[in-house]
């Protein structure tokens, strides 16, 4: 499955903001594995959201053992147990979700960054980092106590604020690369590779070629259209054999024909897809039913056979791109000894590496061995 989108968080925080806000924070867990529990209690009652950092955030039912509490649970319980939720919301379109709390005579920031190798960030309130799950260094920032919090730098527009003008005006800047559409637009429209492709797709253009003058109103129309849908959203898991193989918040023409299954919200997909990657330990406080964590059991048990049946085709793989590690060494070597090397250049040297993309700006080659 694919790892949680801008959209989809954006799309989970509307959902849970009513509910999350006003509400306490109860208990904070750390569960390991890049995993975080938090209890809260509201008008409705008890009620439990589940972080993995870069995969997952939702409201769940299902609660595994949380084992003794590690020194960051500690230190993170004593600025922010027991305090109020005065605001949950999306830094812009990025994949950062932020929980505002007030207790104790002072506020703090939860942050929690869904990208790159994911964090925990508790913020005082003059913006000064005062935990830090990762302490992280960026090329343009840093993520450690005592620092202010920096956020990541950004072009991608707010899709809220969207239109038929601004869309064509990304587009038009687009049409200039020579890059792939994808990878171009992506910059500007922070909402997955899953909808992009799919946007792309819809337009009648392929992904991996770059946007010409001509098809920038066919994709124009086509991101316009997909901005509509996800207005009213249609959560659905994609299956296979039974087993959950992805999900999306609307429906995707690459998984036509898949099987495929409903979900009642935006929360509920997310749980129900990464319920599998979760401990079964029942925690007899929270979780009474029985049967939903035999039926993750089942699918588990099946889903490492699906594993077994892939893994000669992985094997596979590695030895192909081991075989050519001496061709790819050089390709690198050679575009360090250039001051600025063409696609086209490395194409005609390297033909048996397919040179598909190269981004000095970024320091990134890619190629199909």
């Amino acid at each position: 499955m694919h790892g949680i989108t801008a959209l989809e968080l954006g799309l989970v925080i509307k959902e849970l903001r009513g509910k999350i806000i006003g509400s306490y924070l109860k208990k904070f867990y750390d569960l390991g594995g890049d995993s975080f529990r938090f209890s809260f209690h509201g008008g409705e009652g008890n009620f439990v959201i589940y972080c993995n950092l870069l995969n997952t955030l939702n409201e769940t039912s299902f609660v595994e053992e949380s084992g003794a509490a590690t020194n960051f649970a500690v230190a993170v319980r004593k600025r922010v147990e027991d305090s109020k939720v005065t605001d949950f919301y999306q830094y812009g379109s990025d994949r950062i979700a932020v929980i505002e709390v007030q207790g104790r005579g002072a506020k703090h920031r939860i942050i929690m960054e869904m990208f790159g190798r994911g964090n925990l960030v508790v913020v005082d309130e003059g913006n000064t980092v005062e935990l830090a799950y990762k302490l992280i260094s960026y090329r343009d920032r840093e993520v450690k106590p005592k620092l202010s919090y920096v956020l990541p730098k950004s072009e991608s527009a707010t899709i809220d604020d969207l239109d038929a003008e601004k869309v064509e005006s990304i587009l038009n800047k687009i049409s200039e690369s020579r890059n792939r559409t994808i990878s171009e637009l992506s910059r500007y429209l922070n909402i997955g590779p899953i909808y992009l492709e799919d946007i792309i797709v819809s337009a009648g253009l392929n992904p991996k070629e770059g946007l010409a003058p001509a098809q920038i109103g066919a994709l124009r129309d086509s991101i316009l259209s997909f901005l509509e849908r996800i207005k009213s959203p249609t959560p659905v898991i994609y299956m296979k054999d039974g087993v959950a193989i992805d999900y999306s918040v609307v429906q995707l023409k690459k998984y036509d024909g898949f099987e495929h299954e409903a979900c009642a919200s935006i929360s509920e997909m997310l749980d129900r897809a990464s319920i599998t990657e979760r401990s079964s330990t029942k925690n007899d406080s929270v979780v009474n039913d029985t049967s939903e964590i035999d039926a993750v059991i089942a699918k588990q048990r099946d889903l490492v056979r699906q594993f077994n049946d892939d893994s000669e085709t992985y094997a596979q793989y590695g030895k192909r791109i081991f075989e050519r590690m001496g061709e790819i060494n050089a390709l690198i070597m050679r575009i360090r000894e250039r001051r600025k090397p063409t696609v086209e250049e490395l194409r005609q040297e390297f033909p048996e590496l397919n040179v598909e993309e190269l981004s000095l700006k970024d320091r990134t080659v890619i190629i199909e061995v």
